[in-house]
């Protein structure tokens, strides 16, 4: 069982943060990197399953670093840092062989009402684009290592530019929240520096609708650490 503390106020991981997490998988003594490591909830839940790995969580939040490190102080496999995806250590390009990132899902300011505890979900001009974050992943890869993020269903197209030519062997999990709803978020993965086909996978639906429970049986199952996703 992994216990994650989040901040009483303001943005809380949910859903997003263990789908990421279950979609991780590495080899013995693979180096893993997240970027914006906010309370640190998907490494730990990745570094649990995949205890003979290493994991390195980047976050510039001086609150959410505090809360991340004091969330994994009992794993030995994990070393957060405090720094930004804008000046990353030269030490660490082409070092790691995963990275992956939740990176902030809204460009649009007027698609929300704003708030304090909404700006860290934000990209725009005056912040960091989806561009920024995939291209900070690319960076830390080693040549053929393995990206992973979630995002807006309706930001796929985006990512694809950003990745265009720079990657390939891409994976893309639709998720829905029902059948019968366009999908509101995608899984992708991706290998840096290989030109193999993309793959548009089987969707995952969240919710059953009539049923009994809040979720589906495949999305329990992932939710409660009983089945992985296979990317």
């Amino acid at each position: 069982m992994v216990t994650v503390y989040q901040p009483k106020q303001g943005y809380k991981a949910g859903t997003d943060a263990v789908l990421l997490a279950a979609s991780l998988t590495g080899k013995s003594g693979e180096q893993f990197l997240e970027l914006g490591v906010g309370s640190g909830i998907v490494t730990l839940l990745a570094a649990h399953h995949n205890s003979d790995c290493c994991f390195t969580g980047l976050e510039r939040s001086a609150d959410m670093l505090a809360l991340s490190r004091r969330n994994a102080e009992m794993f030995a496999n994990i070393d957060i840092v405090e720094g930004s995806i804008r000046a990353l250590p030269k030490d660490w390009h082409l070092k790691f062989d995963q990275v992956f990132t939740n990176p902030p899902y809204f460009d649009n300011r007027a698609s929300l009402r704003m708030s304090k505890s909404k700006e860290p979900s934000f990209v725009n001009k005056k912040s960091l684009t989806i561009e920024d974050w995939i291209g900070a992943m690319l960076l830390m890869l080693k040549p053929r290592g393995i990206g992973t993020l979630i995002y807006r269903a309706d930001g796929l197209e985006k990512v694809l530019a950003a990745l265009a030519g720079k990657a390939g062997q891409l994976k893309i999990l639709p998720i829905h929240s029902f059948k019968d709803q366009p999908a509101k978020r995608v899984l992708i993965q991706f290998r840096k520096s290989v030109k193999s086909e993309t793959t548009l996978l089987p969707a995952l639906v969240l919710h059953e609708r009539g049923g009994a429970e809040k979720y589906s049986k495949c999305a329990m199952k992932i939710i409660l650490g009983q089945s992985k996703i296979k990317l």
